[in-house]
């Protein structure tokens, strides 16, 4: 599978996971409902250090190291352990929510990122976005 057609798939996955979570997250109206809301969660859990497969271009990489630092609120920094073979690919920012709580996704023209909390694991796909740029498929555990 080539990296649009990875993309693809990752685009499809969150879009399924986002509109999953809107259902999850409907309930009925009873006075004993938690009054906690469960809409704009922190997307604090996605970060952290991350240990799994990286792929540039045909090449994959096992054990390969990746950091999510949080920005801000809404977006998050991807960026391979420096030092290494593959830390040739491009850190991205990228937007990130956590809308019911149970995990944290985005998708913007830098790429997309899918983490569910549950299981700490990791998609990531970054876009070409410069003539420089190296894109690169993630796919790994929280450490």
């Amino acid at each position: 599978m080539n990296v649009h057609g990875i993309q693809r798939l990752m685009s499809s996955f969150i879009v399924m996971v986002l509109v999953g979570s809107l259902f999850l997250s409907c309930k009925s109206n009873d006075d004993n409902d938690d009054p906690t809301p469960t809409s704009n969660q922190s997307i604090d859990p996605v970060v952290g250090t991350f240990k799994g497969t990286i792929r540039i271009a045909t090449q994959d990489y096992y054990d390969a190291i990746v950091v999510v630092s949080k920005v801000d609120a809404s977006h998050i920094k991807v960026q391979p352990k420096s030092g290494e073979v593959y830390s040739v690919a491009t850190p991205k920012v990228l937007s990130a929510v956590n809308p019911v709580g149970v995990g944290v996704g985005g998708n913007d023209p830098e790429g997309s990122v899918n983490y569910l909390i549950s299981t700490k694991a990791l998609q990531i796909s970054t876009k070409k976005t410069a003539a420089t740029d190296v894109e690169f498929y993630y796919e790994g555990t929280k450490q």
